[in-house]
């Protein structure tokens, strides 16, 4: 049974340009560098730049730390008393569950 020519030419005209078109819009979605892969790069940016300002929020934070404990003495005593339990002769530590 063969296909009659019109007929032949009707698919050809009609289905060929419908699967090209499917095959492009679905390049433009679903490939390497599609929507979804571009939303899924940005998504992956917004963490990455969220962590980023809080490792340089916790950077900033313990430069004054160090600032502080390079400059006072009575700051080196706390830290060393709430980090190490140590304390002055006679002094009473006192612990918090």
């Amino acid at each position: 049974m063969s296909l009659q020519p019109a007929l032949l030419r009707r698919l050809i005209w009609n289905v060929l340009p419908a699967t090209v078109v499917v095959g492009a819009v679905w390049f433009a979605l679903a490939g390497e560098e599609g929507l979804l892969r571009r939303h899924e790069l940005k998504q992956q940016l917004i963490a990455i730049e969220t962590h980023q300002r809080q490792v340089e929020a916790d950077n900033a934070a313990l430069r004054r730390q160090i600032r502080g404990l390079q400059s006072e003495v009575r700051a080196v005593e706390r830290e060393a008393a709430g980090q190490l339990l140590l304390a002055q002769p006679g002094s009473t530590i006192y612990r918090f569950n």
